[in-house]
């Protein structure tokens, strides 16, 4: 089956094919075989190239949020009927717990100026902290947490204003 994603307004198309316990996905050209197991919810074990890696997967509508590493990715799927706007500016503006989440610092203050991928705010999630950082170039429109703040997945932290 092919999906067409957007990353950072670079759009790829993802082939995958089933077989049995592995996965054989196409990105670009490149193949890959991924073995996979749902950990809870939105948590998967993933084995590539004999690495084991732990990944947070949140999906809401459309967008699609990757937590890897202690980096949060956000990553949209494009329907075909989508795909001839696919290369257009980003309308990501707003920063979204990507799970249940304490605030730990916010970076920013509102009507401060951020570049797309700055970090605004970092939290605490399952005993790692994480940058979450702007969607998009932009200006801070409204803090919508506080510091200490315990909050639930998909929770609205930050809301931008384009320039």
């Amino acid at each position: 089956m092919t999906y067409t994603f957007k990353l950072k307004n670079q759009v790829y198309k993802v082939n995958i094919e089933e077989d049995e316990d592995i996965n054989i996905v196409e990105i670009d050209g490149e193949q890959k075989e991924i073995r996979f197991t749902k950990v809870d919810s939105n948590l998967y074990s993933v084995i590539i190239d004999n690495e084991s890696l732990t990944i947070g997967i949140f999906k809401k509508g459309k967008k699609i949020q990757v937590f890897y590493k202690g980096d949060l990715f956000e990553i949209e799927a494009i329907s075909d009927r989508d795909g001839s706007k696919a290369g257009g500016p980003g309308t990501g503006l707003e920063i979204m717990s990507p799970m249940p989440s304490r605030i730990v610092k916010i970076l920013k203050e509102q009507g401060d100026k951020v570049e797309e991928e700055e970090p605004v705010v970092v939290v605490e999630a399952m005993k790692m902290e994480s940058e979450l950082k702007a969607p998009s170039t932009g200006k801070i429109k409204e803090i919508k947490v506080s510091e200490g703040d315990t909050v639930e997945e998909g929770t609205i932290l930050v809301t931008l204003s384009p320039e």
